[in-house]
């Protein structure tokens, strides 16, 4: 129903309104608004007060209203848009506050309204106008509500012709009428049947409703039409899921999808809730849909179970309403959804793969088909959002009056939130999440509604999750700028790479709506979006009800006006979703609200509602009073309204009482004081244990006592109600605040036992045991604390009666309970062996043997009186008397009495009991310190001052010894003795006895009856629950005794009436009881024979039993056929059965077997009797017997010997004889084992029994107990003559009375009492705590296995993290160390370098070009080596280089004889092949040995085909401190390269390990300029200095960059290296291949072989030949006498000087050559000559310049091979030029 056209308006009641001016207000107000009415309308309706409910109203009122439609203003237009709204017919009211509920019931115009409301009060009807009302037939029923909230309040449904009807069976919809009645809606709707079958099939299924709307319909009109068409009333909570469909990623972790189903599950079943998802059956709609598919499964098995109990047990559960919001262009049977009449049936077939296009799930109950006409906006659509910013407000009818149950209720008209005006909250959840989703969580956002994200399910979630937190974190704009937003463009690539990676302006935009969500997520204290982090290991999805409502809190606005309202708010929500711990954290432990009051309605709520019990124990905790809350009418309602009646019902009512009862029937209005007491005396034996009256004057504040009384009995009350309803957490939390913890579990836990006495079916009575054992332990538990902590305290309370159950004892209650751990704790025995003794003791003298017992020193005081001084010594139990005249007693063995009366004149100083507790002994010590310290005159009195001693007088004595119980014990038990000994005397006396003896028995046995009769009834009186069948048995079998006594042993004196045998018999049978009688009387109070007792006790009942049942079988059986074969003639006869029974039986104790032998004078009486003796002259069968012959005659007693009457009686005697006494015995000692540990215990409670009934005896035993007898006679006529007396004086002197001293010490008890609740409270909470330590230990492996498993998941986690991490900084490493080698690689570009062509690192040469990645001619990158872990000395412990060796094969043909082995190749081949078996071996050719290298020397290899001999010259040319280099060799025994590490091992592709020599030419000269004409002009200057130009070639290997490179050769050793150079500089200069070989050359023929080129031509026309050079040798070699010997470093100044033509020659540089291919284990080494032309060369007219041989400018950038570049910049130094 809407708002706007609402008919019904609040009435307010006074607070303190009275059950009879309920009536009057409402009719009052009824009539008043009735009269008032304008134009037939009339609006009502009826409410409660928000504040106290301690008054409350309990009539029935009934109005009958009729409302008239509103009237119309709109256009046909309008009209034609929105549904037809047709006239509201009479709506009947009723609201039964004791026991109806609230209904309204339409019906068709025309009729006439009809009121189903108590005779007692009629209809009152609203509107004047009579005419328009209706009549309703008489058999018309109520329609109840399809919501099943049955605690809060059922409202009812209007039910419109023209709608349909949808009817609930515990909450699982079904429809009941057909799509057709949907003509009149305003948009194409019906119903859809998913199937999975036939068509034909029945459809069992319920159907789904659905609504096709378009995009731009108003909120209002689709919330309107749920409403009136669909009948949905607004829930307590929306819950709108916003998820991906396209975007979606399945979860890997099935864990966390089984959390999240059951989190949705357990939030749908706390409260009613609307849950909207996209509705299609994928993705996350579909993993709700199976959840609350599963649940209804579960809910069916559920019901169906209790339908077979009884359809009133069937349990009602909340309504699941799912939501399916669903764009009509993504289905693929959007065609269907016309709004058919006949309805729609599909079948999904499942969804394509890559398709747009989606099914519905089936188990949705309602969608909304929304025409779209955006296609792009999938799943987002506008009409969602406006949908579920509406659905914060009423849909449908309201909630207005809550269900009441039965008369006599105290519940006023309410409604379920009468405080606040109710707004639905709307709570989204997003759950991964398409990139539209953050226009769905804007649309929140900025509506201020709040947002759940589950961080860790992927998509928009995670991205807004991490966007959230780190803004929380760090908010300036700065990290916004600079950090947050690149990390988060980087993170949108990565989740949505196909929607964002190329588009900028949509990723910008999509991080920018991200960034605006975060914004708006917090203003001022409102946080509005809540992050559940899925990956934690304290997350748990199966909360997700407590994330919702912390997302709920999160976002209300925090305001000091109305806290009050907005607690009981949230303290409703709360409490309707059952979480305690929110509770706590968000109302109780805030500090900025003030003291929080809680309301009896949420009180209420927490005891009738299941589960609710933390509750109970908060609201406790805080300060809420029972006593307020409970009357004797919300008593009542409690055993009526609570969730769970059917225990309270089929059990207490059905099987206690034997009551027939209806599950929904009102209980009877005096049920509190009839029913339930006696249900409570029947079971506990507590009478009047429920007072109505009182507790109706507590809950309004005339208290009968005081409030602490009344306090504590309605929380005795609360629990006994939990224990009768089963709500045993309950009674639990409700034990741990009551004052007498002891009693109170006593109590329960007896109420426990004998409902487990009523229970049939197993699991529930073994339920009701396991909850009284608990109830036990926690009594002993209390009970051991105490008896630690204070002994004499306990005691005190074991003997303290209990007003409120009956003035029992505690120690009575739990002997009620038959529990006997609690009796036979340490405590209460001692208390008993103090009882037993009473006020004496008994003293100890050491006489070494001639020690007496007990019993001998009791019994000779009792007789003699005067041993009293010696062994007897008093501690008056009952002292009041002596305390008034100031007298203390000691436990001494003079039995002193202590005058203080001089020294407690004085009010300073204070006579200071001993403390009786370890608390009150250090209150003690404390209040020692403060007090004041004595005057000197007081201590001097104090020192002076001797205590007069008084002796307890004789008399005093001679009464404390015989009240003793044990006195009463040892005296009755030596009468009973002397009564035996006269019995048996009697017994024996010859012929008829003696007369005087007979008489004096006869009277002793009277006066025993007497004495039994009298504690019988004192046992009725005072223990009802005790049973009596015991004595009464005794004392009916006592008088059955003395009446035949009397008649057959007394009387015969005079009349002749019995024989003398026969009263013997009688007597004898009467000893034996008699005797026997000890055994139950006398002997258990021993503490040796009273287990002993018990034991024996267990055997005959249980295990002698069971041996005599089994002997039966075979003493029948063995005597029946043991006396057929020994005598088969026997007569027929009483004596035959007899000897049936009494031989077998004998046989166990006598073994009789002479007859077995026969009788020899009966064997010749057997030969006559002949095998046809049967047949022979018999008229009939069976006569032999009648008439027997006298052939059968003589052997009829005669015993027959045969072998088969020996093994029958064999095998008898061994089964009886050895099998079933062996077993006997085996059961007996079993027994003992089983029994031995009990038997103490058992003989210990039933110590009490005894105790207690010599305790309760008169003084004097049996006979002498007369005289007891007749001074209590005289005592009662003496009180009462002074009684009457006294009400004389009284009445005729107006005497006022005296106040006693009882009532003087009332207020001082009433104190003392306090003090002992405080104490034993103070003791179940330490008691309470023990337990939670105990079951924190117990819960921990659980707990553990639980954070262990969760912790894995989280290990997983962050290993993947971890993982991803190491990978970032693996990369990040080796990008810094490349960027770091760049660096380093342009720092040595911009040195200067020497002649090495190395850097010079704080005066250590280390290389450059050989540390440079790849390795030429291949892929393989170096490891990083910095300049700082070159050298070999440094330790670099990561340094791990790939090792690369050229192939053999890969050499070209003519270079592979000078090609060394791989040895480490060699080496693993040969590792392998030892692994080898020899099977493996066979077929593999051969390796060849590793060669025996000679490192540092020069080697002469000799090849005999023809290959000449060939010089290795493995030493190294680099010099080191002016001496020669001796590289080191590694582990592996390979050189290793002296200048460092390369970062790559193995030999490259080099053609020998270790040095690799070869021989460079540099050939200089000037640069000079051109004119036109294209002829040489003067040099060429820069910055000076002339320009040095130098030959270089196009190395060989390299067709991706032209690489020059200085001519020269490689030395193989076949040829000297001068003759080397000279070749390859013919062949790589002038291409001239045909070079004939001199391999001899020196220096001298290398340096007149450059010498030749030069000319004194600037252009180089003239030339000289090679054969006639006009160079002398002598002259330039003048300057470099002594060449060969002289160079002893790499660098030299050895050089020719210049001849005439401008030639010099000078050798530059021998060493170590920086090139790319060096290796760790192989290196280049070079020797490099420098020939300068200084005027002219002739170089161009043989240069090929096809070879790509050329001149080359000498500038800092020139770039060669390896680090020959800085070769020739070192001849541009030499030669001073440009470089």
């Amino acid at each position: 129903m809407d708002n706007k056209s609402s008919d019904w308006k609040e009435l307010d009641l006074p607070i303190n309104v009275q059950e009879t001016e309920l009536d009057a207000i409402i009719h009052n107000h009824i009539v008043n608004n009735g009269a008032t009415a304008q134009g037939g309308e009339s609006h009502v309706s009826s409410s409660s007060d928000n504040e106290s409910d301690e008054h409350s109203a309990h009539d029935t009122v009934t109005s009958v209203l009729h409302i008239n439609p509103p009237r119309q203003t709109q256009d046909s237009e309008s009209s034609s848009q929105s549904p037809a709204v047709s006239p509201r017919p009479i709506l009947t009211s009723q609201q039964s506050i004791v026991s109806g509920r609230f209904t309204r019931t339409s019906c068709a115009s025309g009729d006439t309204g009809y009121n189903n409301s108590p005779a007692r009060l009629s209809p009152i009807q609203v509107n004047s106008n009579e005419s328009q009302g209706c009549q309703e037939p008489e058999n018309q029923e109520n329609i109840d509500d399809a919501s099943s909230d049955s605690t809060v309040g059922d409202s009812t449904e209007y039910v419109e012709s023209a709608q349909r009807t949808v009817t609930s069976l515990g909450a699982i919809s079904t429809d009941t009428q057909d799509s057709a009645r949907y003509d009149d809606a305003p948009f194409p709707c019906g119903n859809i049947h998913f199937w999975s079958g036939q068509m034909n099939m029945e459809e069992t299924s319920p159907k789904k409703h659905y609504v096709t709307v378009s995009a731009d319909t108003p909120s209002e009109e689709v919330a309107r039409f749920m409403g009136s068409y669909w009948k949905m009333r607004s829930p307590k909570i929306v819950l709108s899921v916003i998820s991906g469909v396209k975007h979606f990623r399945p979860w890997k972790n099935n864990r966390l999808k089984e959390q999240f189903q059951k989190g949705i599950t357990k939030a749908a079943n706390t409260t009613e809730m609307w849950i909207i998802t996209d509705g299609v059956d994928t993705a996350v709609s579909k993993m709700i849909g199976e959840a609350i598919q599963e649940e209804r499964a579960r809910r069916e098995c559920k019901q169906l179970q209790l339908s077979h109990i009884g359809q009133d047990k069937v349990h009602k559960f909340q309504k699941l309403t799912i939501i399916g919001i669903v764009p009509r262009n993504v289905i693929t049977y959007s065609d269907l959804f016309e709004g058919n009449e006949m309805g729609i049936n599909i079948k999904n077939e499942g969804i394509r793969p890559n398709s747009d296009l989606y099914e519905l799930n089936p188990d949705h109950t309602h969608f909304i088909i929304v025409d779209e006409e955006d296609q792009d906006r999938m799943f987002f659509t506008n009409i969602r959002c406006q949908l579920e910013q509406q659905f914060q407000y009423s849909v449908g009818r309201k909630r207005r009056l809550r269900r009441l149950f039965s008369w006599g209720s105290d519940e006023r008209y309410d409604m379920t939130e009468p405080i606040i005006k109710k707004v639905v909250p709307v709570v989204g959840l997003l759950v991964q999440g398409s990139p539209r989703g953050v226009d769905h969580v804007l649309t929140y956002l900025n509506d201020k509604m709040p947002v759940v994200i589950l961080k860790g399910s992927g998509g928009v979630a995670d991205l807004l999750a991490y966007a959230f937190e780190e803004l929380v974190e760090r908010s300036d704009p700065d990290f916004e700028e600079h950090f947050l937003k690149p990390e988060l463009t980087r993170m949108i690539c990565k989740v949505y790479p196909e929607d964002f990676k190329e588009n900028d302006m949509a990723r910008t935009e999509f991080r920018n709506k991200i960034l605006q969500c975060c914004h708006l997520a917090m203003e001022d204290e409102q946080v509005f979006l809540t992050i559940v982090n899925t990956q934690g290991w304290d997350a748990n999805l199966k909360d997700l009800d407590k994330y919702l409502l912390k997302a709920l809190f999160n976002g209300e606005r925090q305001t000091k006006m109305k806290w009050r309202e907005k607690v009981f708010k949230d303290l409703q929500l709360i409490l309707d979703w059952n979480r305690p711990d929110m509770a706590l954290s968000m109302i109780f432990h805030r500090d900025d609200w003030g003291k929080v009051r809680v309301d009896k309605k949420l009180f209420e709520q927490a005891l009738l509602k299941l589960n609710r019990e933390e509750f109970v124990e908060i609201f406790l905790d805080h300060g809420f009073l029972i006593h307020k809350f409970l009357n004797h009418k919300k008593y009542k309602l409690l055993y009526e309204k609570a969730e769970d009646r059917e225990f309270f019902i089929s059990i207490c009512l059905e099987k206690v009482l034997g009551q027939i009862v209806v599950m929904d029937q009102a209980l009877d209005v005096n049920f509190l004081a009839n029913d339930l007491n006696r249900l409570i005396f029947k079971l506990i034996g507590l009478s009047d244990f429920v007072q109505p009256y009182e507790m109706s004057m507590n809950s309004v504040g005339l208290y009968v006592l005081d409030p602490a009384v009344a306090e504590r009995k309605a929380l005795n009350w609360l629990t006994v109600w939990a224990v009768l309803m089963n709500r045993h957490k309950l009674a639990k939390v409700l034990w741990n605040r009551c004052d007498e913890p002891i009693a109170l579990a006593l109590i329960c836990s007896n109420l426990y036992k004998e409902l487990a006495k009523n229970c049939m079916e197993l699991f529930l009575r073994t339920e009701m045991e396991r909850n009284a054992k608990e109830f036990g332990d926690k009594a002993l538990g209390v009970l051991d604390i105490g008896y630690m902590d204070s002994s004499e305290q306990t005691y005190s309370m074991l003997s303290a009666p209990l007003k409120d159950f009956n003035n029992k004892t505690s120690i009575e209650i739990a002997h009620d309970a038959g529990y006997i751990g609690f009796i036979a704790h340490p405590c209460c025995q001692k208390w008993l062996t103090r009882k037993l003794f009473g006020a004496i003791q008994v003293k100890e003298l050491d006489l070494g043997f001639l020690t007496l017992p007990n019993w001998f020193k009791i019994l000779v005081s009792v007789f003699f009186i005067f041993p009293i001084y010696i062994w007897i010594g008093f501690v008056p139990k009952a002292t009041s008397w002596k305390k008034r005249r100031g007298i203390t007693f000691r436990g001494d063995s003079d039995s002193k009495i202590i005058d203080d009366n001089a020294e407690s004149e004085s009010e300073d100083e204070e006579d200071e009991n001993l403390p009786t507790s370890k608390s009150l002994l250090q209150n003690e010590l404390e209040w020692f310190k403060k007090r004041k310290k004595l005057t000197v005159r007081r201590r001097l009195q104090s020192a002076f001052q001797k205590k007069v001693e008084k002796a307890l007088p004789l008399w005093k004595k001679i009464y404390l010894l015989w009240s003793a119980p044990i006195t009463t014990f040892w005296v009755t038990q030596t009468m009973y003795f002397c009564f035996l000994g006269l019995f048996c005397l009697a017994l024996l006396w010859p012929t008829c006895g003696n007369f005087y003896l007979d008489l004096t028995l006869w009277l002793w046995t009277s006066i025993i009856l007497i004495d039994q009769v009298q504690r019988t009834y004192t046992k009725h009186v005072q223990h009802k629950a005790v049973s009596l069948r015991g004595p009464c048995c005794e004392i009916i079998l006592v008088m059955v005794f003395l009446i035949m006594y009397l008649v057959l042993r007394i009387i015969p004196h005079w009349f002749h009436s019995a024989d003398i045998v026969t009263s013997k018999v009688v007597l004898s049978i009467a000893l034996i009881f008699f005797f026997y009688r000890l055994l139950g009387i006398y002997l258990p109070i021993s503490p040796t024979l009273g287990p002993m007792l018990v034991r024996m006790n267990r055997m005959i009942k249980y295990d002698f039993v069971d041996f005599i049942r089994m002997f039966l079988v075979f003493m029948i059986s063995g005597g029946v056929t043991i006396q057929a074969i020994l005598y088969p003639n026997y007569p027929l006869g009483i004596d035959l059965i007899k000897r049936v029974l009494t031989r077998p039986l004998f046989a166990m104790f006598l073994t009789q077997i002479a007859d077995l032998d026969g009788d020899a004078s009966c064997s010749d009486h057997y030969n006559n009797v002949s095998a046809a003796f049967c047949t022979a002259g018999v008229n009939f069968r069976g006569s032999h017997y009648a008439n027997p012959e006298s052939v059968i005659m003589p052997v009829q007693k005669c015993p027959y010997s045969s072998l088969f009457g020996y093994l029958i009686t064999i095998q008898y005697l061994l089964i009886c004889k050895l099998v079933l006494v062996t077993l006997l015995f085996a059961m007996f000692a079993l027994t003992i084992t089983k029994v031995d540990n009990e038997a103490s215990e058992i003989w210990k409670f039933q110590r009490y029994a005894l105790i207690v009934d010599f305790e309760e005896r008169l003084n004097l035993p049996p006979p002498l107990i007369i005289i007891s007898y007749g001074c209590i006679l005289v005592k009662k006529i003496y009180n009462k003559l002074r009684g009457c007396k006294r009400n004389c004086c009284t009445f005729c002197c107006c005497k006022k009375k005296a106040k006693t001293d009882e009532e003087m010490s009332h207020r001082v008890k009433k104190n003392r009492r306090s003090e002992d609740y405080n104490y034993w409270k103070k003791c179940s909470i330490e008691y309470l705590r023990s337990q939670e330590m105990e079951e924190k230990k117990e819960r921990m492996a659980a707990l553990h296995a639980e954070i262990i498993t969760t912790l894995q998941e989280d290990m997983r986690l962050q290993k993947k993290n971890l993982k991803r991490m190491s990978d970032r900084i693996v990369e990040l490493e080796r990008t810094l160390g490349t960027s770091r080698m760049y660096l380093e690689n342009i720092s040595h570009k911009l040195d200067k370098q020497d002649v090495h062509g190395m850097a010079n690192r704080k005066g250590q040469i280390i290389h450059v070009a050989a540390r440079q990645s790849p390795y030429p001619s291949t892929s393989i990158a170096r490891f990083p080596v910095f300049d700082k872990y070159v050298p070999w000395e440094t330790l670099y412990d990561v340094y791990d280089p790939k090792v690369f060796t050229l192939p053999f094969d890969k050499f070209p043909d003519e270079e592979k004889i000078y090609v060394d082995v791989d040895i480490i190749e060699l080496r693993k081949l040969k590792e392998e092949r030892a692994k080898m078996t020899e099977e493996e071996l066979i077929g593999l050719p051969p390796l060849p040995s590793i060669p025996n290298m000679k490192w540092n020397y020069i080697l002469t290899v000799v090849h005999h085909n023809g290959g000449g001999t060939q010089i290795i010259d493995r030493r190294s040319w680099i010099s080191m401190d002016d001496q020669p280099c001796r590289y080191r060799l590694d582990p592996n025994a390979l050189p290793l390269n002296p200048m460092g590490r390369t970062g790559i091992r193995g030999k490259g592709t080099l053609w020998r390990w270790g040095p690799n020599h070869v021989i460079k030419c540099v050939c200089t000269r000037w640069r000079r300029k051109y004119n036109q004409e294209n002829q040489p002009g003067d040099y060429l200057y820069v910055e000076g200095k002339r320009v040095l130009e130098f030959i270089a070639t196009q190395r060989e290997g390299n067709n991706l960059e032209t690489v020059y490179e200085l001519p020269g050769g490689v030395l193989h050793g076949l040829s000297s290296p001068y003759s080397v150079v000279q070749e390859s500089f013919l062949r790589s200069v002038f291409d001239e291949n045909e070079v004939e070989p001199k391999p001899t050359l020196d220096q001298g023929d290398m340096i007149q072989f450059f010498a030749q080129f030069a000319t004194q031509n600037v252009n180089g026309k003239t030339s000289l030949s090679l054969g006639s050079p006009d160079h002398s040798i002598s002259q330039l070699l003048t300057g470099i006498s002594g060449i060969a010997t002289s160079h002893t470093s790499s660098r030299t100044s050895l050089r020719t000087e210049q001849d005439s033509q401008g030639f010099s020659a000078s050798l530059l540089y021998k060493g170590y050559l920086d090139d790319p291919r060096n290796t760790d284990n192989a290196w280049m080494e070079a020797e490099v000559w420098n020939f300068h032309y200084d005027i002219g060369d002739n170089f161009e007219l043989r240069m090929s310049e096809d070879i790509g041989t050329t001149w080359k400018e000498v500038l800092p950038n020139v770039k060669l091979f390896g680090n020959e570049g800085a070769i020739i910049q070192e001849a541009a130094k030499i030669h001073d030029a440009y470089y």
